[in-house]
């Protein structure tokens, strides 16, 4: 199944096109005709059919995208965000090309789809990765939020509204510093952004804690 057997039926389908039209298609009998038409729909069914069996094309990716794939955690949604907000020409300008950014994320979907979450201490991993956060829990019947560092310490806040939480595990709030540790990258204006939605809603939230471990 390849590409030069697609090549193949065109090239047939043509040559029988070009006879009918130089003969003229209104001088063949109407048997000849079905048997031309039978001809054309069965050649475009086994193109279709060679098209389905064929590798996927890789499309061209730029410097940079696979990183804020796994920064996204393979979130489509968040990686078209941080394209918006990177500060890279090449990374922003796939936004202006739709079907581009479409068969790189398509790409991307196949070889590294979202991972399983990790649980430690009761508490999942987040789906996006963050150079501070590495997970939380929220239980909404107590208002209580439990927050897992990268640096393996946990803390409790009490009161947190559902509303609260809600913004944070979105991190639906903009990093305002540019900045890089062992655990990721951050920009200003990077969202979503767990690190900058915890320290404006929660951490500056005064909401009660407790170092737990």
């Amino acid at each position: 199944m390849s590409q030069q057997q697609i090549d193949q039926i065109r090239d047939a389908v043509r040559e029988l096109t070009d006879f009918f039209q130089s003969h003229g298609i209104q001088n063949f009998s109407d048997t000849s005709k079905t048997a031309f038409a039978n001809f054309l729909d069965q050649a475009a069914d086994r193109v279709a059919e060679l098209r389905s069996q064929l590798p996927p094309t890789i499309p061209q990716i730029p410097n940079g995208a696979e990183m804020l794939w796994q920064i996204a955690g393979a979130q489509p949604d968040a990686f078209v965000n941080y394209l918006r907000t990177v500060p890279d020409p090449a990374l922003n300008a796939l936004i202006t090309r739709p079907d581009q950014l479409n068969s790189i994320i398509d790409h991307l979907s196949r070889v590294s789809p979202p991972g399983i979450p990790i649980t430690q201490d009761g508490i999942q991993s987040s789906d996006l990765e963050s150079s501070n956060i590495w997970g939380y829990k929220y239980n909404p019947r107590n208002r209580r939020l439990l927050v897992r560092f990268n640096s393996g310490s946990i803390y409790g806040y009490d009161n947190v509204p559902q509303g609260i939480f809600d913004i944070f595990k979105q991190g639906a709030v903009p990093a305002k510093t540019n900045g890089q540790n062992q655990f990721g990258k951050w920009w200003q204006g990077k969202q979503p952004s767990l690190g900058a939605a915890f320290y404006q809603m929660v951490r500056m939230g005064g909401y009660p804690y407790q170092r737990l471990s």
